[in-house]
């Protein structure tokens, strides 16, 4: 059987080993030992505060939802016209 497909990027919270700034708002500073969320894309990492990591997972979480119900919005359809 073929492996799945990974819908999400690689992510993960860190503890900040040294001072850096928030790749969604460049104001926003993550202080050295602050939780921070660090998402791999290619070969880059970018580093997010805690408030936009927040808001980052939000969106996520809503768009995996849309999906799901749209793929529950499917099966159901599939079934009326298979007669079940």
């Amino acid at each position: 059987m073929p492996k799945l497909k990974r819908l999400l990027v690689s992510a993960c919270f860190e503890t900040a080993q040294r001072r850096r700034h928030c790749s969604r708002n460049q104001e926003h500073v993550i202080c050295q030992g602050d939780k921070c969320l660090v998402i791999k894309e290619n070969m880059s990492k970018n580093n997010y505060c805690m408030e936009c990591a927040a808001l980052i997972l939000q969106k996520a979480k809503e768009e995996l939802d849309g999906l799901t119900r749209e793929i529950g919005t499917a099966a159901r359809t599939d079934d009326e016209r298979k007669g079940g």
